[in-house]
């Protein structure tokens, strides 16, 4: 495989990061690009000189501008999406203004994020309502996954204990960080008139997207992680069809109850429009980083670079790891290929139950070593009782990358298991 050589360590100097970290952990929290800093300090400065013209007048246009570019790049109507400060706050919009009774279920499943569990069990406890979780074990290919989900469907319906109301859906899981087929399990589960959340807290700048075409009832995506915006920007999408069920997490005066079938009248944008005084320069940076992703490449030369050195970087790392695995398939992925997209999961030399040692304060443990005395990061997680590596690949990063971050995991892998003997 020929990986593209316009990027690599050499845009490092277009990026905030210090010189001498080594990320393969953008997937955590992103970065932004140097050249967003003028303008986001500029939109800052604009809200402290006047700041009633610009917060009661002169943001919204700007705003309106920023949204219509992420309309372009996931193919949806501006009017169909809200800018909100991360994935969560999205999440949590939706899950708690749907209309749900006693009895009722969800389904979802055992990838999602921890977060997003516990956003689920706050509507089991809070709505009381009935839980289907669904327990992946990876590496599957996608039809595995559709055939398990329309298994579960059909069965939970064929009890006559209750209906199932909404469906969690991952487009890129966190851990394990694959690929979800999440436009066709939004089309299954639309089948059995249940709604979609689609998390993509990963998805805009990963993947491309088209959300006319996927038309998921519900889709969150941070615009912070893989598309370079400032922290925290996000953006929920809210088909027409649905916008009068939906109310934001902090309401305004805005707020109108849609509940009337004869209703049809529409709040949506209005009632997002204004959460409470706020910095909302986050969300007028899209235009400038879509600018500086053009001068890169464009999107396709992006995504293609980043899965390039996901694949290519995973089997450095898979090497390296393999001097203390004696197995052949170390790479978390399956015979299709689809489960790897910009971060790639490698099996990592540690056994997996560690006598007096938590799983929690293994994760620590790598945590604070990679950090504080190999000044490098990448997260690393347990799935299906076997320890993983997730390596992400950023167009700043190049294989050097993956070696250094491989050999700093083994070298903690040999330390922590020096604890147990």
């Amino acid at each position: 495989m020929t990986i593209n050589s316009s990027f690599g360590r050499h845009l490092r100097s277009h990026f905030l990061l210090d010189p001498k970290y080594t990320s393969l952990n953008h997937g955590s929290f992103g970065t932004m690009p140097k050249a967003i800093v003028p303008h986001l300090n500029e939109l800052r400065m604009k809200a402290e000189t006047n700041p009633d013209r610009w917060l009661r007048r002169d943001m919204f246009p700007v705003i309106e501008e920023n949204k219509k570019t992420l309309a372009s790049i996931v193919h949806a109507d501006p009017e169909e999406l809200v800018f909100v400060f991360n994935a969560m706050t999205g999440i949590n919009t939706v899950a708690r203004s749907l209309p749900v009774k006693a009895g009722d279920k969800i389904i979802y499943f055992s990838t999602a994020y921890n977060s997003v569990e516990g956003t689920i069990n706050f509507l089991k406890n809070s709505r009381d309502l009935n839980l289907v979780r669904i327990n992946l074990t990876y590496p599957l290919s996608d039809s595995d996954i559709l055939n398990t989900l329309k298994e579960t469907i059909e069965f939970e319906n064929s009890k006559g204990d209750g209906s199932i109301k909404l469906c969690f859906i991952d487009a890129i899981s966190s851990v394990p960080a694959v690929r979800f087929p999440f436009e066709s399990a939004v089309k299954l589960v639309r089948k059995y008139n249940i709604l979609s959340l689609v998390d993509g807290a990963h998805a805009v700048g990963q993947i491309p997207l088209n959300l006319h075409d996927s038309d998921p009832d519900f889709f969150i995506t941070n615009c912070h992680k893989w598309l370079f915006a400032p922290r925290g920007c996000a953006i929920l999408y809210v088909p027409f069809r649905n916008q009068h069920l939906v109310h934001p997490a902090i309401i305004n005066s805005a707020y109108a109850d849609h509940s009337d079938p004869s209703d049809k009248t529409i709040s949506f944008q209005q009632e997002f429009a204004w959460p409470g005084t706020n910095d909302f320069s986050n969300f007028m940076c899209v235009n400038r980083v879509v600018e500086f992703r053009k001068m890169l490449g464009g999107e396709e030369a992006i995504m293609k670079y980043c899965n390039d050195l996901a694949v290519e970087g995973g089997k450095t790392a898979a090497k390296i790891f393999s001097v203390a695995i004696e197995e052949e398939d170390i790479i978390l992925e399956n015979s299709e290929n689809t489960l790897t997209v910009a971060m790639v999961n490698v099996k990592i030399p540690l056994k997996s139950v560690m006598i007096g040692i938590t799983d929690a304060q293994v994760i620590e443990m790598f945590i604070d070593k990679l950090l504080f005395e190999h000044n490098c990061m990448a997260l690393i997680y347990k799935h299906n009782d076997i320890w993983y590596a997730r390596l992400s690949a950023q167009v700043y990063n190049d294989v050097s990358d993956f070696e250094v971050v491989a050999k700093a995991i083994l070298q903690i892998c040999k330390e922590i298991e020096n604890l147990n003997k």
